[in-house]
């Protein structure tokens, strides 16, 4: 679900400031869901290792897996002691949300530039944010 808010800003620096504050934040974010993403893998790879040793020590062709239950609720998914992969799949998918989020909020940023050319004083700028991303801008001129 999508919240829609109407920022104000009395300057474009103060807009490209809140711009730049948030592709920092949105950056930091991604980071630490990048190492959290490695440390699952590096887990994920020694399961899936010490699967194949008890494999082959049991005699077995195959051994049952250790990933947890899902459970459906209305609007939300559950994973009830999610296994490695379950949890490595969970968060490449919010890694790519980001990334995509980062992307449109950096060619955003750079759209807005030109309004650097405005004198102090002589616009207002509201912006239409979804999630901190602006979706519309209004520019107020004064006289």
């Amino acid at each position: 679900m999508e919240t829609l808010e109407i920022k104000t800003f009395k300057t474009p620096e103060e807009l490209k400031n809140f711009m730049d504050e948030e592709i920092g934040r949105v950056r930091s974010l991604m980071g630490d869901y990048l190492r959290r993403l490695e440390e699952i893998r590096v887990r994920a790879d020694r399961l899936k290792k010490a699967q194949a040793a008890l494999i082959k020590f049991a005699g077995e062709k195959q051994m049952p897996a250790l990933e947890g239950r899902e459970v459906e609720l209305p609007g939300l998914r559950v994973l009830v002691n999610p296994g490695p992969r379950q949890e490595t799949d969970t968060l490449e998918e919010v890694v790519k949300t980001l990334q995509t989020k980062l992307d449109h909020m950096q060619k955003i940023r750079k759209a807005l530039d030109p309004l650097s050319d405005f004198e102090e004083g002589v616009v207002t700028i509201s912006v239409v944010t979804s999630d901190n991303i602006p979706t519309r801008m209004m520019i107020h001129l004064k006289p």
